[in-house]
């Protein structure tokens, strides 16, 4: 079984990549068209294949969402003599892993190659971890009906059932991001200090600490080149981002778990700033829900203090100055008073589950 599809009209161009690829250990087959290609594609099984965007009959770019919906398992790399940005977004919203410029160098070739198949390989896996987990969270939850029609089923236990659920589906993002264990620890227990201290019982505000480590689950539909990128996104890759609010929302809406429900708000709404410029919807004051204007405090809070791939973690005092001035623009000012009243036990926590 060949491990590339090398799909170019230009059949030097194409043989050319043939050859550097073989001489690197890949296994390739070529095609010189979109039906060349579709034939293929129908026949074998190919790990990552590399398009020409302008072709006979139909485009790379044609072929590109053909093989999404149909081969998914495929990665795509666009090849093409076209520096056209407009072009390369199309690309990459489209689903593919790269925008190469035509000419190409052998170095250029291989890194690309090398760096596409290793994201589908982690993509494939997370995907799998996830598949294996939705299936873990829905056999618990049919276990946990049949036990509660025919026992007496403790309320502790059964809270301690939904909590172990809970916390196991929020460290999916974990095997993406190691930072994110300690991310998700910090940053619902300062969702539980908050929500004590804005006047939530005790129930309700272990609650609110539970669901808030979903919060970020709809990472998982982030690609790994955006997720852990060192440097400052671009505006798509940014846009990219902010659609793990929504995926967050709907992996987890229309749970039977209150809880996993609760998690799926926070996850949709701890974007939202209370002036009404945040993401995904740019909802502003009391029309953001409680508990996502508590995570977004939490939240905000832990990103500024926390080593990240872009920047290392800021001193206290200047975190603190920056969330001061946010007061009534990004936060609720009652949710902040709240936040900055509780600073003894937010550093006790922040020591605690320190990286």
């Amino acid at each position: 079984m060949a491990q590339l599809l090398i799909v170019d009209d230009d059949e030097a161009l194409r043989r050319w990549q043939e050859r550097v690829m073989r001489d690197h250990g890949y296994s390739c087959d070529g095609a010189c068209d979109a039906d060349d290609a579709r034939e293929r594609l129908r026949k074998d099984s190919y790990r990552l294949a590399l398009l020409d965007v302008n072709m006979p009959g139909d485009s790379g770019i044609d072929l590109l969402s053909q093989i999404r919906q149909q081969h998914p398992e495929v990665a795509v790399l666009m090849v093409t003599g076209e520096d056209s940005m407009e072009l390369a977004m199309t690309a990459i919203e489209l689903g593919a892993y790269g925008y190469l410029v035509k000419p190409l160098g052998s170095g250029e070739l291989i890194i690309n190659v090398a760096n596409a198949l290793h994201r589908r390989s982690g993509e494939a896996q997370n995907q799998r971890l996830l598949e294996r987990l939705q299936s873990a969270v829905h056999e618990r939850s049919e276990a946990l009906a049949q036990a509660m029609q025919s026992l007496e089923v403790s309320e502790t236990k059964v809270w301690a059932s939904q909590a172990e659920t809970i916390f196991r589906l929020a460290r999916v993002v974990e095997f993406r991001d190691e930072q994110t264990g300690q991310h998700l620890r910090r940053m619902s227990a300062y969702c539980e200090i908050l929500a004590r201290k804005v006047g939530f019982s005790a129930e309700d505000a272990e609650r609110v600490r539970l669901a808030s480590q979903l919060h970020d689950v709809g990472k998982v539909a982030v690609p790994d080149s955006i997720l852990l990128k060192p440097g400052k996104l671009t505006a798509a890759e940014f846009d990219v981002i902010k659609g793990h609010t929504d995926a967050g929302y709907k992996m987890l809406l229309g749970s039977s778990s209150d809880i996993v429900q609760l998690g799926a708000l926070i996850a949709y709404t701890h974007h939202e700033r209370w002036d009404g410029t945040g993401y995904p919807r740019c909802l502003a004051g009391e029309v953001i829900p409680l508990e996502g204007r508590l995570a977004a405090v939490a939240d905000v809070f832990d990103a500024l203090t926390s080593d990240r791939v872009y920047r290392p973690a800021l001193p206290i005092r200047s975190a603190l100055r920056m969330m001061r001035d946010e007061r009534s623009l990004h936060f609720d000012p009652q949710v902040l008073d709240a936040f900055f009243q509780a600073q003894e036990e937010i550093e006790d926590v922040r020591l605690r589950y320190a990286d």
